[in-house]
């Protein structure tokens, strides 16, 4: 069977638009992460360059205040996007639409998320979104206390096996796919450490691995994202 995806006209918008919106949203979290923990080791080699970027998106007036709102949001859209124009079959694409939404949804909820380990602003609108669908919500997760951590570790790997069995091969995915690996280390570390061994907590080197982790994630993001805009014209 010819498991080939080539994306046509309408593929190819939908695919680099996908690309776009990671690209720019995850250079900004990137950025954000990178100034957030500063005192790390490795960050004086690239926090020149955070800076610098971090000062050309603050000169952007409400450029910069719509890219800060909806960083997150454009990530997980960007991403959601990308699968569904390079994957085929309808089961995946809706499994992976389905648990990114329930995520972002949880994580608005309890007001702090496991995509990205700094606070990120949020639209206004969304609060009024989350009073809709709080209580039936809390209903469903109330079910099982396993529910939100089974669909937390269930993004980044159904991401990864979307991304290392597209073909024919991109760089472009191929980082996406290092970014969803990377990002899959970090949340279970997360969960490792919250719901089986909390003692994790108090040694410093593992929360340095995490925060190294969600960094590279965001990195490993904007250069897929950078190479999946420039290849816009490839099949």
């Amino acid at each position: 069977m010819n498991k080939r995806v080539y994306n046509k006209a309408f593929g190819k918008i939908v695919r680099t638009l996908g690309f776009l919106l990671v690209l720019i949203s995850s250079v900004f979290l990137a950025v954000q992460l990178i100034l957030t923990y500063n005192t790390l080791p490795f960050i004086s080699t690239i926090e020149p360059y955070a800076i610098m970027v971090n000062d050309i998106l603050a000169s952007q007036g409400s450029i910069a205040t719509i890219i800060s709102e909806y960083a997150l949001i454009g990530v997980i859209i960007g991403q959601i996007m990308i699968v569904w124009a390079i994957r085929r079959g309808l089961l995946v694409r809706l499994l992976i639409t389905v648990t990114f939404v329930f995520l972002f949804v949880e994580n608005s909820i309890a007001a702090e998320s496991v995509l990205v380990p700094i606070v990120v602003e949020s639209p206004a609108w969304i609060s009024g979104v989350l009073d809709l669908v709080r209580q039936p919500f809390e209903q469903l997760v109330a079910l099982s206390e396993y529910i939100i951590p089974g669909v937390t570790v269930a993004v980044p790997f159904l991401l990864w096996v979307v991304y290392a069995y597209k073909k024919p091969g991109r760089l472009s995915v191929f980082m996406l796919r290092l970014g969803a690996m990377t990002l899959f280390l970090a949340i279970l570390a997360l969960i490792v450490k919250e719901l089986f061994v909390p003692s994790l907590a108090d040694i410093e080197i593992v929360g340095t691995i995490t925060t190294v982790l969600y960094i590279l994630t965001y990195l490993l993001n904007a250069l897929g994202g950078l190479f999946g805009v420039l290849g816009f014209a490839r099949k």
